[in-house]
């Protein structure tokens, strides 16, 4: 059984629900999740519910609310999250910890308890990720490896995750030995099948925490209407169980953090000039190295989250 640490943004696209029920679907040993950005406690109490619900021992996962401000930026006062509901409030789904140091203390913690058990899932902006390194930088490479939703590597634009917190992605990019990033560029291309979304919007079962997750798909039907159901974060969760869902290439990656392309994680590697790419910029290291997806299979996807949703 495979231990994994979450860190992640709940709460707003219905994607981050779907990765986390996946993962208890799929039996991973949760040591924890620690939530990111904006409004940390309410994610933090929505994820509590969701494992509370799933029950299986998942009742039990400490979850730690994490940095809601991007590293540099002053706080704010955040509104609750879209999926917020009022019984969310219940002290029942009260995280372990509120105080944003306290998740990168328990992250930190989590890394040198297990090492090379673990792995590290971040499908948030990576705030967190960042304070870790700069508070311990040997502990996130002591694990056996961090696997990420964001950037992009073949498609080039800024993604979410990076642009929410460019200085943090640029940290983790930096100093990371053991980084594998599932970008929005491949990311994109899971589209939820029709079955999938009925299931998720109309689920009639009794498994309390698929009828939960079902609330919250519905709950962010409302919210964005408009939106396709791109599985994002699930499919980091499935690589993370099967590596042949992805082709993984090793590139080089320089994170823009200013300009009109910042955030942009420019893979350098796939850039075609990269003789012309000079070696001063941002003190950039071309020989350091993270894997980067450049395919995914979808049929196995498909396949993979059916069963878990008993499709």
């Amino acid at each position: 059984m495979k231990k994994i640490l979450i860190d992640m943004d709940i709460g707003d696209d219905i994607d981050d629900a779907i990765a986390l029920y996946a993962a208890m679907r799929q039996g991973f040993e949760i040591v924890g999740v620690t939530t990111v950005f904006r409004n940390t406690i309410d994610r933090a109490r929505q994820t509590k519910k969701m494992l509370t619900e799933y029950k299986h021992g998942y009742e039990t996962v400490p979850v730690f609310a994490g940095h809601g401000t991007p590293i540099g930026r002053t706080p704010v006062q955040y509104p609750h999250i879209p999926h917020y509901t009022a019984d969310m409030e219940d002290n029942i789904y009260c995280p372990d910890g509120t105080e944003p140091d306290d998740a990168v203390d328990f992250i930190i913690d989590a890394c040198h308890k297990y090492g090379k058990e673990l792995i590290v899932i971040a499908i948030g902006p990576f705030t967190n990720i960042a304070h870790v390194i700069q508070k311990d930088p040997s502990a996130l490479n002591s694990v056996y490896k961090t696997v990420i939703m964001g950037g992009a590597y073949f498609k080039q634009y800024a993604d979410w995750n990076v642009i929410c917190d460019v200085t943090a992605a640029d940290i983790m990019f930096r100093n990371l030995n053991n980084l594998e990033c599932i970008g929005a560029d491949v990311t994109h291309l899971m589209v939820g099948e029709e079955d999938l979304y009925d299931n998720l919007l109309n689920y009639k079962g009794s498994e309390r925490g698929h009828i939960y997750l079902s609330e919250l798909c519905n709950l962010w039907k409302l919210d964005r209407p408009e939106c396709k159901l791109l599985l994002h974060d699930p499919l980091v969760v499935y690589y993370v169980a099967d590596t042949a869902l992805c082709e993984m290439r090793p590139a080089s990656v320089a994170v823009i953090t200013e300009g009109y392309a910042v955030g942009m994680t420019l893979n350098v590697d796939a850039y075609g000039k990269k003789e012309y790419f000079p070696s001063e910029y941002m003190n950039f290291d071309a020989e350091h190295k993270v894997l980067v997806a450049a395919t995914a299979d979808r049929e196995n996807f498909n396949r993979r989250i059916f069963k878990d949703f008993d499709i």
